[in-house]
């Protein structure tokens, strides 16, 4: 928050400078004639132009400190998160009626992924490649939400080799949106959610955030 409020700062400071700095060289150059002869007033423009000039300078390095600021400030730094799972390759335990694993990732929270009633449900996301997970946000289902209970996220390079990123205890509230951070980013290609119990599992949309190839996590 005060990283974006320094920079508004800045950039508006130096864009009003630059404006006034515009608006006297207009003017000189409107009445250069006039005023060749009247060299106080010369004397004073000059001054306005130097008096501009500095202004200019100092608001450029304020500038330059605040975006050498954001690459050592960790809340800037999560901007180079991005959702790296929408409509890649996704599969469940099981399959209740026309319910398929790739309504979790399609971007349409009308749609949800469903399996049958079973142990230890899960859903899982191939990211097609590795990346450092921070977290993952999902939305409940519309109806029936109260079956989103003591649910893990886990995150591997294979299903069979994964580290647990958050846990949701639950239960969940219809149609409520939940954000589960990993206690540290974790490098892998798959994500996995899988309820701890007998029960459905269906969810209206996953995504998962990660660091984007040009940054590297904290």
């Amino acid at each position: 928050m005060k990283f974006g409020k320094m920079l508004y700062c800045a950039t508006s400071l130096i864009f009003g400078c630059i404006m006034l700095s515009s608006a006297c060289k207009l003017a000189i150059s409107n009445y250069k004639g006039k005023l060749v002869t009247n060299q106080m007033l010369q004397k004073r423009i000059l001054k306005i132009e130097i008096t501009l000039k500095d202004t200019l300078e100092r608001q450029s390095k304020m500038l330059k400190t605040v975006m050498e600021k954001a690459h050592k400030d960790p809340l800037p730094h999560d901007m180079c998160l991005e959702d790296v799972s929408f409509k890649k390759m996704t599969g469940q335990s099981s399959n209740y009626k026309r319910f398929r694993a790739r309504a979790g990732n399609d971007g349409d929270l009308s749609t949800f992924f469903h399996t049958g009633n079973q142990r230890n449900p899960y859903w899982w996301v191939d990211l097609g490649s590795s990346f450092s997970v921070h977290h993952v946000e999902i939305w409940n289902r519309r109806r029936n939400g109260n079956r989103l209970h003591v649910m893990t996220v886990s995150v591997g390079p294979t299903l069979r080799r994964m580290t647990r990123c958050a846990y949701y205890r639950g239960p969940a509230r219809n149609g409520s949106h939940i954000i589960l951070k990993c206690r540290k980013p974790i490098k892998g290609r798959v994500v996995k959610l899988a309820l701890r119990t007998r029960s459905y599992f269906h969810l209206a949309e996953v995504k998962v955030f990660a660091y984007k190839k040009t940054c590297s996590p904290k």
